[in-house]
């Protein structure tokens, strides 16, 4: 009698395999160091090619012999990667501020119910939280950089919110407010009428008022005042931390003869090869059968992880010189001609999905005659002009920043003259509340907080 039996052995290393290679895109050049040694410690396959070695290898034994060929050869190089020692240039005096929540908020998606187009939208939504743990930047700009509907959007920011810390993604102090309370699984129907109808005369603490039109005594409204500052107006300050950090680039662009040319900075990235000895082993006669099985498995997966390394270098590389491609007139002119661009005009340009291009352009920097970038900062969301054309968001906020800096001190611009002046001056149009959202990100105080006394 015949039996059908469906068997999976494949699968399981494979999906352990593309695992360990999707995590290697995602790495920061620290983090990949710290992978790559607790790669050579726990396989005793692996081992690092000394550069001043560079011997050729003896003729390989003939069993195995395409294997041998491959063992001895294979480093982490290719011809896009050149090793070439170079003059970079000097950025130990750059510094950065680092923000552990956008990493954070990213690692709760990972493990929670989001599909894979969810999480596409989701990593939108998180360059665009602030360090304070507001999105800043309302969900219709987001729809039109990242070509995602507004409602997708709408439902995967819903799902954000609910994630830790409380308040996160929030759209003003109201909401954020609100999360807060929602959060604590709380249920208090006066707290949520009056903070819903008169969140702004509390603002004000104009508790007389509030009482009058609510209804109900002042104690009462103190009651839910009190409540409302136990809430933490900034959500996301205790998951970020000013300090000085050098920033070492993973990816150069120098200007050439023939245009900008990308280089790799793989100074902490070795070159490896296989150990001698437990390959001799492997090809001998005399060896048991489990001994030459767990060599072989080992060998499986240092192959794995070099191929993977690899992978993420070329990655890096092609992303690199797309953005150079797309961004030209930023590397000739500054920062001031960045352009919008979103992860799908890369990936399609190089070949690969657009969750690849979004992994490898994670905690990566380049260097450049402008000084040192995020890898993200090269994918601004747009703003329209009257013209159809689109300007960078970062483009938008110098425009704001050099038009505060050039104000009368007597008479700061309001809001709304800022918008005028941006219509009239470079011909965008852009909400009041727009500018008041750029200029809480600036850090730019109001007109009336700028007014100077006298």
């Amino acid at each position: 009698m015949l039996e059908l039996k469906q068997t999976q052995k494949l699968l399981p290393v494979l999906t352990q395999q593309l695992q360990q290679a999707i995590k290697l895109l995602q790495l920061s050049q620290l983090e990949l160091t710290e992978a790559i040694e607790q790669e050579l410690n726990e396989n005793p396959i692996l081992e690092v090619t000394e550069k001043e070695e560079k011997e050729e290898p003896e003729e390989p034994v003939q069993e195995e012999v395409d294997m041998m060929e491959f063992l001895n050869r294979y480093t982490s190089s290719e011809e896009f990667m050149g090793r070439e020692d170079r003059e970079y240039p000097d950025y130990e005096n750059v510094v950065k501020k680092p923000s552990n929540l956008k990493d954070y908020v990213r690692w709760q998606v990972g493990l929670s119910a989001f599909d894979s187009n969810e999480r596409i939208a989701a990593e939108w939504i998180i360059e665009n939280i602030d360090d304070n743990g507001y999105l800043a930047y309302p969900i219709p700009e987001i729809a039109k950089s990242s070509e995602f509907p507004v409602e997708l959007l709408e439902n995967v920011l819903t799902k954000i919110q609910k994630l830790d810390p409380p308040g996160i993604g929030a759209r003003g102090l109201k909401e954020c407010i609100y999360l807060q309370y929602e959060a604590k699984g709380e249920k208090d129907p006066i707290f949520e009428e009056i903070v819903s109808a008169y969140f702004d005369l509390l603002q004000n603490v104009n508790l007389k008022e509030v009482s009058k039109k609510s209804g109900y005594p002042v104690e009462k409204i103190r009651e839910v005042l009190d409540k409302i500052k136990g809430f933490d107006p900034k959500p996301g300050r205790n998951y970020s931390e000013d300090f000085i950090s050098y920033v070492v680039p993973d990816v150069y662009v120098v200007k050439g003869e023939d245009g900008f040319e990308v280089y790799l900075n793989n100074e902490d990235i070795p070159e490896f090869r296989m150990n001698r000895y437990y390959m001799e082993l492997y090809t001998g006669k005399n060896v048991d059968k489990e001994t030459k099985g767990y060599i072989k498995t080992k060998i499986k997966q240092a192959e794995w992880f070099i191929k993977s390394i690899q992978q993420r270098q070329k990655t890096l590389y092609l992303v690199a010189k797309s953005i150079v491609k797309f961004q030209e007139e930023f590397f000739e002119r500054g920062v001031r001609f960045v352009k919008p661009l979103i992860l799908r005009d890369v990936a399609r340009d190089i070949g690969v999905h657009e969750s690849t291009v979004s992994r490898i352009t994670t905690s990566k920097y380049m260097g450049t005659q402008h000084g040192i970038f995020e890898l993200k900062f090269f994918f601004p969301t747009g703003i329209s002009n009257v013209e159809g054309g689109q300007l960078s968001t970062s483009i938008v906020r110098d425009f704001i920043t050099e038009l505060v800096e050039k104000e009368d001190k007597n008479f700061p611009l309001t809001d709304d003259e800022i918008v005028t002046a941006l219509l009239a001056q470079h011909s965008i149009k852009i909400a009041r509340r727009t500018v008041a959202k750029y200029r809480d990100i600036l850090n730019i105080r109001s007109s009336r907080e700028r007014l100077t006394p006298g």
